[in-house]
């Protein structure tokens, strides 16, 4: 039987900041988690460009706001690879006297 789902069967909306209307068990649309993940780091990416440090504290930090164990480590590695990445670029763009 197909029906259309209630008003009260459906939460606010996805936690990535889409907006788009999830079910009332869920917090996220299917791979909207991995795109937290990716704005969070995006994030990461502006500090630094701004001239900004990211410190372990900042990512602990930003990673509390992911609602899972699972989804915080995942944040936790995929910054590391991207503060490591960024510190070889660096490596790579510094001009020899």
């Amino acid at each position: 039987m197909n029906t259309k789902a209630t008003a009260t069967e459906i939460s606010t909306g996805c936690n990535c900041g889409c907006g788009e209307a999830v079910g009332r068990r869920a917090i996220y649309r299917p791979g909207h988690d991995a795109k937290h993940c990716s704005k969070l780091v995006a994030e990461l990416f502006n500090t630094i460009q701004d001239g900004g440090k990211v410190t372990p504290t900042a990512i602990t930090s930003a990673a509390k706001s992911l609602p899972s164990a699972a989804l915080q480590a995942k944040f936790r590695r995929a910054a590391e690879r991207f503060i490591a990445k960024a510190a070889t670029d660096a490596k790579k763009v510094e001009v020899p006297e």
